[in-house]
């Protein structure tokens, strides 16, 4: 696997890639489709905030976006395609990602995630700073949570 930043012209293959990486959790197509604006990947986006891809042969298995806020940067994206959960890319993206973030002069990088993807956070050192109300049809108490990483440990 190699990590490298990604390109103004992945948008649309990032955009996707996100879509069928929330997609994997069992989300309903109505859920999926109100997301979509929001997990959109712009090539200004690539071009203004740290983002990078991780590769696995010839093909982008998953990627990270950072937006630097001061010393408190968030990680807007990480996002791995389901054949490849599982397989350490998106431990590899994390610590790029905070490692990044620390060069950046970031003291931590928050989270506002998934709820599906709270233990992987969590088992990678995440610490939980509350929850913010998410509900869905038929899941009136799902909440996301807010995590955040010392980046000054990587």
């Amino acid at each position: 696997m190699n990590i490298r930043p990604a390109v103004e012209t992945e948008a649309l293959l990032l955009s996707a890639l996100a879509m069928q990486a929330k997609a994997h959790w069992g989300y309903s197509a109505e859920a999926l489709e109100g997301w979509r604006a929001e997990l959109a990947v712009s090539p200004q986006g690539i071009r203004t905030r740290p983002t990078f891809v991780a590769m696995v042969g010839i093909e982008v298995a998953g990627f990270y976006s950072l937006s630097p806020l001061g010393r408190s940067w968030e990680l807007d994206n990480l996002w791995v395609l389901p054949r490849f959960m599982h397989l350490g890319v998106g431990r590899a993206l994390l610590s790029h990602a905070l490692e990044t973030a620390a060069r950046g002069g970031a003291a931590e990088v928050t989270v506002d995630a998934d709820p599906n993807a709270e233990p992987f956070y969590l088992e990678c050192g995440a610490i939980r700073r509350g929850v913010v109300p998410a509900p869905l049809p038929g899941q009136p108490q799902r909440a996301r949570p807010q995590l955040a990483f010392d980046a000054r440990t990587t």
